[in-house]
């Protein structure tokens, strides 16, 4: 049957895949060019924020607000588990120390009751992260913070689009980052953004953002090809293999990036870390920006069909707060036989996603190199031991949901 797919660059359509093919073809606007700035107007028009920064990638962008707040050895900043790497390690990159919070069990966002244990007198920073585009409990993490004086970040990297009571995830901390990665809200292979409203700190940012060099024009063209060759590979899926052969090809030729390098699971920085956005990206993720109504509000149709289908299969699931608004960046549901589920649906061509089968991904992160102690966050322990994802982007149809549906009613029920 025709193979389902929740990663493998979700967004693209035709359009990305001809323009960036396009764009491999004028290298002189490759680097610098006004597609930058416009980027950052649309978004900070779109956020209602003075200011947006663009960077190779969210993690930097990270990086740039923690190198901006100027913090010193043994400064702690709040970071919730049941995370991806790429959070921690900027943390690590800009000298302080991250301190984990654990996540609430149905919500799998940072909870306030964990994170009021954790405070301590050399508390700093709270990174408040919107998992799978579910925002926060922003009304009480925001009132922790100000009590405790903590500057506040809000990680958005899966949640460009999301609003709680009404307003824009992003607009509510001191800073934001975004990411534009493959398997994100908007993509152009690699990038990011961060957005503030303070002028002061903005300027800052702006030193940051200055100083940092272009990526080269290597970088730049295997960005660009990454969705063609995505693309093409999953046009060729079932026939004779020639699919799964290019995308083998294709990485270990270095024409497609890795999502997480074995740097960064030990800590260390990527070999892409701390540039700018390139002109070609910039343009690349401007129009993707563009559909971003479409693409969430197909998000959204895709997640209520899910609702539906799966009302009847006591499936543990994902759940919003009230006053929110996700964008189900993608649909995750719990069962404690996740891992044999995601195997089986393979071998049926359903390619369900990971996100995440470890409490800091991905797998063969160095708890000990970021000092994560699994003790801590038992919350995050047992949703990555059951985690599972099931596609919600602009590619995925009823008759689709559908097909995953009846997959997953095969298998006993989960008692969550």
């Amino acid at each position: 049957m025709k193979p389902i797919f929740t990663s493998l660059t979700p967004n693209a359509q035709a359009s990305d895949v001809w323009f960036a093919l396009a764009a491999l073809t004028a290298p002189g606007s490759w680097i610098r060019g006004k597609s930058i700035a416009e980027l950052e107007n649309t978004l900070a028009k779109f956020l209602g924020l003075a200011h947006v920064y663009t960077f190779d990638s969210g993690r930097t962008g990270l990086y740039a607000i923690l190198k901006a707040l100027n913090l010193q050895a043994g400064d702690e900043v709040l970071l919730q588990a049941y995370t991806c790497v790429a959070v921690p390690d900027p943390v690590l990159w800009a000298g302080a120390k991250p301190i984990y919070v654990d996540c609430e069990a149905e919500t799998l966002t940072m909870s306030a009751a964990d994170l009021e244990k954790k405070i301590t007198p050399k508390s700093k920073v709270l990174i408040i992260q919107h998992t799978f585009g579910f925002p926060a409990d922003l009304e009480k993490l925001m009132k922790i913070a100000k009590e405790h004086k903590l500057f506040v970040i809000e990680d958005c990297a899966h949640a460009l689009g999301a609003t709680y009571q009404g307003k824009q995830v992003g607009t509510f901390g001191d800073a934001s980052f975004f990411s534009f990665g493959r398997d994100k809200v908007i993509s152009c292979t690699f990038g990011g953004a961060v957005a503030t409203g303070n002028t002061e700190f903005a300027t800052k940012l702006e030193r940051f953002a200055n100083s940092l060099p272009y990526p080269g024009v290597g970088w730049i063209a295997r960005q660009l090809l990454h969705p063609a060759i995505i693309g093409l590979s999953k046009s060729l899926f079932n026939i004779l293999w020639l699919g799964k052969m290019l995308l083998y090809l294709s990485k270990v030729a270095g024409l497609t990036p890795l999502a997480v390098y074995a740097a960064e699971k030990k800590g260390g920085r990527p070999p892409f870390a701390f540039h700018r956005l390139a002109n070609a990206l910039a343009s690349a993720a401007g129009r993707q920006l563009e559909r971003l109504k479409k693409f969430n509000q197909h998000r959204v149709q895709i997640a209520q069909s899910y609702e539906v289908g799966l009302r009847k299969i006591p499936f543990g699931r994902q759940r919003a707060l009230p006053g929110s608004a996700p964008i189900y960046l993608r649909y995750t549901i719990r069962h404690p036989k996740a891992a044999e589920i995601l195997a089986t649906a393979k071998k049926k061509n359903i390619f369900l996603g990971d996100w995440y089968t470890t409490a800091v991904a991905p797998t063969g992160v160095s708890y000990q190199a970021i000092g994560y102690d699994p003790k801590t966050c038992p919350n995050a322990e047992g949703a990555a031991a059951q985690s599972l994802n099931l596609p919600t982007d602009i590619h995925i149809t009823e008759k689709e949901v559908e097909r995953i549906i009846n997959f997953i009613s095969g298998f006993p029920p989960s008692r969550e």
